[in-house]
């Protein structure tokens, strides 16, 4: 599957429209999925170490913990219904949105080098 910009309106319209500040005691992060398909490719060290790198490099203090989980299987064995999952900490809403303004349109151009599939991502607020 040969990957093009429009593969990423969802993705381009989150990280591209700045959200309202949140009470400081409400955490959210960002949520990106990669869907499995039988012919997926997606280089797991690329992402780690490559995209995440830069993203640490752009949004610094405004991102805290990340962490990219792999799809393995689904409850009933069949194949995952994501290749990989992505959680990033946001500590800084103004400093996440700044550097998504900023960087995001690298970040877009770095996907073909780690994955075959547009990823889906949403803002998530952290209950638990």
């Amino acid at each position: 599957m040969r990957l093009t910009r429009r593969g990423f309106t969802a993705l381009a319209s989150l990280l591209s429209a700045p959200l309202a500040a949140v009470p400081a005691t409400v955490r959210q992060c960002l949520t990106v999925l990669y869907p499995y398909q039988p012919d997926v490719r997606f280089d797991f060290d690329y992402y780690r170490i490559k995209h995440l790198g830069m993203m640490r490099d752009w949004f610094g203090a405004a991102v805290g913990a990340m962490q990219i989980r792999k799809g393995i299987r689904q409850g009933d064995g069949t194949p995952p219904a994501f290749i990989a999952t992505v959680t990033i900490e946001i500590l800084s809403m103004e400093g996440f949105n700044a550097a998504s303004k900023e960087h995001f349109g690298k970040l877009i151009a770095d996907l073909p080098n780690f994955s075959s599939v547009p990823p889906v991502g949403q803002i998530e607020e952290i209950v638990e």
